[in-house]
């Protein structure tokens, strides 16, 4: 069994926790901006708080920073796992931002976004005519509230922010990590 797995010994050659709090606020912060732009634009339908538009940002955030991280290392050596846990570190923290953005947006801001979401969420979903789950289903999204519609943006872009950050550590890795061979037992 241990043929098959492999165990690897990383180095970490700098300080990622650090960089990914404060690169993920600031690409947070950019992802709220998106949605505050697009809600002022007033021409763009929003079907909900997470699109492409912000998830393109969190990946500019992401390669980016990843880029900006490895630049500032000794010598640009940097693993996947580093990569790799700024990565998640940025699109968590972002995406808690974001979250949090939305939140404060639908529940303060602009109260009648929640509605409109909703609205638009239930227009997706099968027609009037349906079953009865398919109404129930209906009516329990129109029951959504600012927090509901925080937490599904976050969720989606935290969720997001994995498949960016392995794509992110796949390409900006510089060093791969020596296999440790696991030493026998002595009898």
């Amino acid at each position: 069994m241990a043929k098959i797995f492999r165990r690897y010994k990383s180095t970490i050659y700098g300080n990622y926790r650090k960089a990914y709090l404060i690169d993920g606020l600031l690409t947070g912060i950019a992802m709220s901006l998106v949605l505050l732009l697009r809600d002022c634009m007033g021409d763009i339908p929003m079907r909900q708080p997470e699109n492409f538009v912000t998830e393109l940002v969190l990946a500019i955030g992401i390669f980016l920073f990843g880029y900006l991280y490895r630049k500032e290392l000794p010598r640009g050596k940097v693993t996947f796992k580093e990569l790799m846990l700024l990565g998640l570190g940025i699109g968590v923290v972002s995406a808690i931002a974001f979250g949090l953005w939305v939140w404060l947006y639908c529940g303060v801001i602009d109260t009648n976004m929640v509605f409109y979401y909703n609205r638009q969420r239930v227009c997706m979903m099968e027609p009037a005519e349906a079953s009865a789950e398919a109404r129930a289903a209906r009516e329990l999204v129109m029951k959504y509230t600012a927090g509901d519609w925080g937490f599904i943006a976050g969720f989606r872009s935290a969720v997001m922010s994995i498949i960016i950050a392995f794509c992110a550590a796949l390409i900006y890795r510089t060093e791969k990590s020596p296999v440790v061979e696991k030493k026998e037992k002595e009898k």
